[in-house]
C-alpha cells in the first residue's frame, strides 16, 4: 500500500470459492447455480469474483444492468458464460444485449415485444427469462396476469427461463415463512400453466435466504448472492456456520496522541474524555464507505482486541481508544470488518449496529479503498 492507500479491502478468493461449494452442497449437483456478482460483486470486485465463481463450478453469472453484463461478455474468458441481467433493462438496450448473447429479464409486454422484434430481424432466438411478481411488488408480470403466455407459446424458442424474487425468504417469523410459501404456491401455479402449454424454461427463484431456508424453492437453478461473500442473508442466528467471510477491511494507526480529562474528540464534541486516554487516529472514514453511524457506537480490532471508536466518524479519519493497548504504535494493522487473531467483527454484527444489512456495508465501500486479492 502507498501512503495514500493505508486502508484497503482484502478479498479472499479461496473463501469465495469455498462458499460457492457450500451453496452447491445445500442444493445438490442436479440444481444449477447462478453466482450473483452484481454491483461490482457486492463491492468485492466483479472480475476476480466472477472468475472465482466459474472456477468453483458455478453454471452462470447474475448481474443487474446491461453495462455489468457487457463488461463481462467483452472479456474472452466470459465470452461463452451464461449471463443473466436480472433487473429491468430498456428496449433501447435490447439489440446490444442480444448481439452479445446475454439473457434478460422480461417483466412487461413492451420489453417482450421489443426483444422478439429484434430477434426476428436477427434471425436468432433471444434469451428471455419471464419474471413473475408473486408478491415482491417490483418488476414482473403479476402472478395472475398470463398475458405473456400466449406470446411466449408463439415464440417458445425465445423463452429460456421463468423466475421470481422472494420478499422475505431470509425471515424466520411465522408470517415471513408463510408469505414465502405463498409466493412459492403462486409461482408453482404459473409454472404449471407454462408447462401445460409445452414450455420448458429453466425455473429459478432462490436467493441466499431461500437456498438456506426453503428447499422447495430450489427448482432448476438457484441465485445465491450474499452467502457467496460469507455473510448471512439476515440478522439472525447463523444458518450456515460453514460460510467463510470473504472481505476484511483494513486500516492502520496513522498517529497517536494523549488526551486529558475534559478534552473532546471529533466534530460535534460528541465524546468527552473522562480520564487520560491514548487516542489512535486511523486514515479511514465515511468517504471510504465506513458508516458515520458507527460514531461512538462500535469497535475496531487492534492487536487482536476490540477497541472503541471515540467521537464521530469523519470523512477521512476515525479515532479509537488504545489506552488499554500500551504497545500499540503508528503503522499497526487495524481490522474494521473481519478477523484479527482470535477476535472477529462480522458484517452481520456491524450491520445491526449501523441499522442496515450486510449487503450494504460491502456495496458502499468506495473505490478509494484498493481491493487486494488473496487465495488463503
Amino acid at each position: 500500500m502507498t501512503k495514500q492507500n493505508r486502508s484497503y479491502v482484502e478479498v479472499n478468493l479461496a473463501a469465495f470459492r469455498h462458499n460457492v461449494g457450500v451453496a452447491r452442497s445445500r442444493v445438490g449437483a442436479a440444481v444449477k447455480l447462478m453466482a450473483v456478482v452484481k454491483s461490482n460483486a457486492y463491492g468485492h470486485g466483479v472480475l476476480p469474483c466472477a472468475r472465482a465463481a466459474m472456477q468453483a463450478g458455478a453454471d452462470a453469472l447474475g448481474v443487474a444492468t446491461a453495462a455489468e453484463a457487457l463488461e463481462l461478455r467483452n472479456l474472452v474468458e466470459f465470452a461463452k458464460t451464461p449471463i443473466l441481467v436480472m433487473a429491468p433493462t430498456t428496449p433501447d438496450e435490447a439489440r446490444e444485449l442480444q448481439n452479445a448473447d446475454v439473457a434478460v429479464a422480461i417483466g412487461g409486454m413492451e420489453l417482450l415485444a421489443a426483444h422478439l422484434k429484434i430477434a426476428a430481424e436477427r434471425g436468432k432466438a433471444a434469451r428471455l427469462h419471464i419474471q413473475i411478481d408473486t408478491g415482491i411488488g417490483r418488476d414482473g408480470f403479476r402472478f395472475d396476469d398470463l398475458s405473456w403466455l400466449d406470446v411466449a407459446v408463439k415464440h417458445r424458442g425465445h423463452v429460456e427461463g421463468l423466475f421470481q424474487h422472494f420478499a422475505v425468504a431470509d425471515g424466520i417469523s411465522a408470517d415471513e415463512i408463510a408469505f414465502t410459501n405463498l409466493q412459492c404456491d403462486r409461482f408453482d401455479a404459473v409454472v404449471a400453466r407454462a408447462r401445460a402449454e409445452g414450455l420448458m424454461p429453466v425455473i429459478h427463484a432462490a436467493n441466499s435466504g431461500a437456498v438456506l431456508r426453503h428447499p422447495r424453492a430450489h427448482y432448476d437453478m438457484v441465485r445465491p448472492g450474499i452467502m457467496l461473500y460469507g455473510a448471512e442473508p439476515a440478522d439472525q442466528p447463523q444458518l450456515c456456520p460453514d460460510l467463510m467471510p470473504v472481505a476484511t477491511l483494513h486500516s492502520e494507526i496513522g498517529s497517536i496522541k494523549v488526551v486529558q480529562p475534559g478534552d473532546s474528540i471529533s466534530y460535534g464534541r460528541q465524546y468527552t474524555a473522562q480520564r487520560e486516554e491514548r487516542i489512535a487516529v486511523l486514515p479511514i472514514g465515511y468517504g471510504d464507505g465506513y458508516p458515520r453511524k458507527f460514531s461512538n457506537q462500535f469497535h475496531v480490532l487492534i492487536h487482536g482486541r476490540r477497541v472503541p471508536i471515540r467521537g464521530r466518524v469523519c470523512m477521512d479519519q476515525i479515532m479509537v481508544d488504545v489506552t488499554g493497548i500500551p504497545d500499540a504504535q503508528i503503522g499497526d494493522d487495524v481490522v474494521l470488518y473481519g478477523r484479527q487473531g482470535e477476535a472477529e467483527i462480522r458484517l452481520e454484527e456491524a450491520a445491526k449496529v449501523s441499522g442496515t444489512i450486510s449487503y450494504e456495508l460491502t456495496c458502499i465501500l468506495t473505490q478509494r479503498l484498493p481491493r487486494v486479492y488473496t487465495n488463503g
